[in-house]
């Protein structure tokens, strides 16, 4: 086990936690106003934070004194210390329900469709003392809880090339499984009994799709624009694949992009019907993303099972 120096062990919370009042205010007096302390307080918590680190944690100016920003060191020791603040919450919730393990699982839309439910399924058999608190949101946010200590596992897709730097450090990534986005429209759509459709016979279609900052609305907008054609403009925009399959099948005229896995579980009680999808809509991997210092828990380690399975 890692031993902590003795003047790490000798800080206290309240001076670690400075250095965020630190880098939301840019400014020592302000920093002691908020904690209602005098400046050399602050200025003296803050030379025990930089001799205990090793480093210097707050930049200094022209005439050698320290200003409000953080120094790289500083603002890279802010950030697990979020993480540490986020952790000493579980801890505390811990200890009020002992009897109770929380785990926090971020997760895209599209895995909700079988993945998830059925790793949860498995989870409960194993360790009914288990409970989960869901959160939906898109993977960009979900990275960032997870690096700030919010969640303690996403499941979502492969980080693309330009989605790398996202990432959080320390987190491993475990293969779960795989889906890919196909087509989808109402049986009473003119286009659902087609064997083949060009792209060019879909730009003028009415759309529902997710916000252009959506990773599905992205791989939509590419595959037209790597055709050389414009891609169509959304008549509905929706995040929700199961808002979006349900307004096509009530809407005769209207066409969405959605999980494979998605549209054939809602088919038969929707109404719906898989288009003809290009080949450059591939499959895309899911990941079970966790940070790696969390593995040894054994809360983790039913979680990670569960999916394995």
């Amino acid at each position: 086990m890692d031993v902590l120096s003795p003047r790490i062990e000798q800080l206290r919370l309240r001076d670690l936690l400075m250095l965020e009042h630190i880098a939301a205010s840019a400014s020592l007096r302000v920093v002691a106003q908020q904690l209602h302390v005098t400046q050399p307080a602050v200025t003296q918590a803050l030379r025990s934070l930089e001799r205990a680190f090793g480093v210097a944690l707050v930049q200094r100016g022209e005439r050698g004194q320290r200003g409000g920003g953080l120094t790289p060191a500083g603002a890279a020791a802010l950030q697990r210390m979020r993480v540490a603040r986020q952790e000493l919450l579980a801890a505390q919730r811990a200890a009020l329900t002992p009897d109770v393990a929380l785990l926090r699982l971020g997760v895209l839309p599209l895995t909700m469709y079988g993945l998830v439910p059925k790793a949860l399924t498995r989870l409960r058999a194993a360790r009914p003392d288990i409970h989960v608190t869901l959160h939906e949101d898109t993977l960009a946010r979900l990275w960032q809880r997870l690096d700030d200590g919010q969640l303690d596992a996403v499941v979502g897709r492969v980080p693309m090339r330009d989605e790398l730097s996202q990432l959080p450090t320390g987190v491993d990534l475990q293969r779960v499984g795989s889906d890919r986005l196909v087509f989808v429209a109402g049986v009473r759509h003119p286009l659902a009994n087609l064997k083949r459709l060009p792209l060019t016979q879909l730009v003028d279609q009415a759309w529902v799709l997710p916000q252009p900052s959506a990773f599905t609305r992205q791989v939509f907008d590419h595959l037209f624009v790597g055709a050389g054609l414009t891609p169509p403009v959304p008549v509905i925009t929706s995040m929700s694949f199961y808002s979006n399959l349900n307004l096509i099948a009530d809407c005769a005229d209207l066409l969405t992009i959605a999980p494979a896995s998605a549209a054939h579980k809602h088919a038969a009680s929707l109404g719906l019907k898989t288009l003809p999808t290009p080949k450059q809509l591939q499959a895309s991997d899911v990941v079970l993303a966790y940070r790696r210092s969390a593995r040894a828990s054994p809360h983790m380690g039913a979680l990670i099972a569960a999916f394995a399975e």
